[in-house]
């Protein structure tokens, strides 16, 4: 096989000159960061099927979840098929609507929450057992240690932005929490700010929103994974040691929020992050398509945004 010389007097596309667009994802491949689960489970795994340097090819071939960086889950991860109108808004992967995966919406700023919670991270010194005064204890205190957020939380942010949330709108809350991805993976999934079925129901039935995104680690509050003694039992007991309390009473359900949202046929991705601290505060038009297999119940996704009005 003949090399391909580069004569790059001969490239034309001029992308500086195209429209921008955001990449609010995360990458992907070895070392990926993954939900945490109690026991060994497998990796993501790329093995080479032809390589350049005797094929003149590379082909890879990949073996793992496909609930990994930035992803979003289809109704077939959380519900059962009597539990969802398959006809309206699918069930598997590759029924998903797509038209709730692309539209305007709003890029919300948390990030103040990813700034408590180091602060209050420090001042424990990382020790569980001194994070009492910092964790949240639902219907006691709010802090910044397993906070959940709220309705309240979400109109403070559009508010000191001057946005709001319209019908059909695609909703990125952006925590802060994604400077943590690579970095301190324990603090992304273990403490995220999280949502909890108070926040669902209200953009659900209040302001009606097709999609939601999130740079957290999951769509649920890791402490809506009940029974967490099981699930995540290093949580369980972290929690016990700063509350004094079973989370699983204060916490009693397994990931409400997967389910209401996939339920209503919203698209629900979790791990956001890339350039999304280079357009929050903003309204854009954000889209994340995802790939049309039969067999999945969930798979990576390129969240993007790009200003609304552009015109190609």
């Amino acid at each position: 096989m003949a090399y391909m010389p580069l004569h790059k007097d001969k490239l034309y596309l001029e992308t500086e000159k195209m429209p921008k667009i955001w990449d609010l994802s995360q990458p992907w491949g070895w070392d990926t960061p993954l939900w945490p689960f109690p026991g060994a489970r497998s990796d993501l795994n790329f093995p080479r099927g032809q390589y350049l340097e005797r094929f003149h090819k590379r082909t890879n071939t990949y073996t793992g979840t496909l609930h990994a960086a930035t992803h979003c889950d289809a109704p077939n991860h959380t519900l059962h098929e009597e539990e969802v109108d398959r006809a309206r808004y699918g069930y598997n992967l590759a029924e998903m609507r797509l038209e709730h995966a692309i539209g305007s919406g709003v890029i919300v700023d948390l990030t103040w929450m990813y700034d408590e919670f180091e602060k209050a991270f420090n001042a424990a010194e990382g020790d569980p057992s001194k994070m009492g005064p910092y964790a949240e204890i639902p219907g006691w205190q709010q802090g910044p240690i397993w906070h959940i957020i709220t309705p309240e939380d979400v109109q403070a942010a559009l508010k000191k932005d001057g946005l709001e949330i319209r019908p059909n709108d695609f909703v990125v809350l952006n925590t802060g929490f994604h400077r943590y991805w690579r970095i301190n993976n324990d603090k992304y999934f273990n403490y995220y700010p999280g949502n909890g079925p108070e926040l669902a129901y209200w953009l659900m039935y209040e302001k009606k929103i097709k999609a939601i995104a999130g740079t957290y680690g999951a769509s649920d509050s890791c402490v809506w994974h009940c029974p967490c003694k099981e699930q995540m039992p290093w949580l369980y007991n972290n929690y016990k040691a700063a509350t004094g309390r079973d989370i699983d009473k204060d916490y009693p359900d397994y990931e409400p929020c997967h389910r209401l949202f996939a339920q209503h046929g919203l698209m629900a991705i979790e791990n956001a992050g890339g350039d999304i601290d280079q357009v929050t505060g903003k309204r854009m038009t954000i889209a994340a398509f995802p790939f049309r297999c039969e067999a999945a119940d969930g798979g990576m996704v390129r969240l993007v945004a790009w200003e609304e009005g552009t015109k190609w």
